[in-house]
């Protein structure tokens, strides 16, 4: 099941460095996805037109990317530029281009338009979803981490995670889940324009800052400029949000306590999906305190994966003939009955 005609973030801006490329699965399908010597993404078929050969498996230079089986050089446009066996005085045949796929940057992310029918103008996409607030990549006020995650599990089950209010007492029990109410209801909820979003009032996890600040106070026997054993107010709010195709954005706020997690989940095919996260912390802004944070990270995200990877059916059925939802479940309602409006549009298939 996938969402057509929809932008999907597949790969943190940062791991595709100039002059490099990379592979990339996305639903069943492999693509190439590589950044030119002057900074331009190109996302293209993982297949060289001439042989067949893996594109990704090629090298960046002066004249694009070329494919490491005879050198064929494909510029950003997808056109071939280059048949290292031909000489200068021969043409390149029509048929050597690449036929690419739309694509952005934004929010430390890159992006593509999806739309396998070919029936979507490449001069008139929509905007990117308007995913935030995050902070800026210069704000001097924040500290930002990135990590990546596979999961064995079908891209829209992890959607719906993310959205999941009422698994946080129990699957994690061990961690921030072990301060929430088992009836946990959201104050404010909305779907519309392609997004839902709830807003939970949240009791405060009063050891998050204390443990991160060990680290620190190891090294300078200190606490932090605001104050590493300062309590705010005990109760604070979470706002979580989530953009078709996917993306989901979960923020803490306590005061001057606030975290951020953005997440891509990109559907790889066969049920697998990768995540693609950015964590976000306006405390305990030292890189000494990185490795406390995305221990954090990686222990929230390994909980709900124990969990998800388990769900059968793998793919959730949108007209409610597999899972039992009740009135707790707000959000994956919300999110199913937006579904199903896509799939009678033809944009689910």
């Amino acid at each position: 099941m996938q969402l057509i005609r929809a932008w999907y973030a597949v790969e943190l801006s940062s791991a595709v460095s100039e002059g490099s490329v990379q592979k990339l699965h996305f639903h069943g399908e492999v693509f190439a996805i590589w950044r030119s010597l002057d900074g331009k993404v190109s996302i293209v078929p993982d297949r060289c037109p001439h042989k067949g050969a893996s594109l990704s498996a090629g090298n960046v230079g002066e004249q694009g990317l070329s494919c490491p089986y005879h050198g064929w050089c494909f510029q950003s446009d997808g056109d071939c530029a280059k048949i290292p066996a031909q000489g200068d005085d021969n043409p390149i045949p029509r048929r050597a281009t690449l036929g690419g796929l739309p694509c952005r940057e934004q929010y430390g992310y890159i992006w593509i338009w999806w739309d396998p029918t070919g029936q979507s103008a490449a001069d008139d996409l929509p905007a990117l979803p308007g995913v935030g607030p995050i902070p800026e990549s210069d704000d001097s006020g924040w500290r930002s981490l990135e990590g990546t995650v596979v999961w064995q599990a079908h891209w829209l089950r992890v959607l719906e995670a993310f959205m999941d209010l009422t698994h946080a007492p129990f699957v994690h029990s061990g961690s921030f889940g072990a301060m929430a109410p088992d009836q946990l209801m959201p104050v404010d909820q909305w779907c519309r324009d392609d997004s839902v979003y709830e807003r939970v009032i949240a009791p405060r996890d009063r050891h998050y800052r204390a443990d991160q600040g060990r680290g620190l106070r190891a090294w300078f026997n200190q606490a932090d400029e605001k104050g590493v054993d300062q309590e705010s107010d005990d109760a604070g709010e979470q706002h979580i949000q989530l953009w078709l195709a996917n993306v989901s954005l979960v923020r803490v706020v306590f005061g001057d306590f606030q975290i951020s997690l953005m997440t891509a989940h990109v559907p790889m095919g066969d049920g697998t999906t990768r995540n693609l996260w950015r964590h976000f912390r306006s405390f305990l802004r030292s890189p000494l305190a990185d490795g406390n944070a995305r221990g954090r990270v990686d222990r929230f995200m390994a909980e709900d994966q124990r969990t998800v990877e388990t769900l059968t059916p793998a793919m959730p059925d949108l007209d409610g003939h597999g899972d039992l939802l009740v009135a707790s479940d707000v959000s994956t309602l919300a999110l199913r009955r937006m579904l199903r409006q896509k799939r009678n549009d033809g944009l689910l298939i």
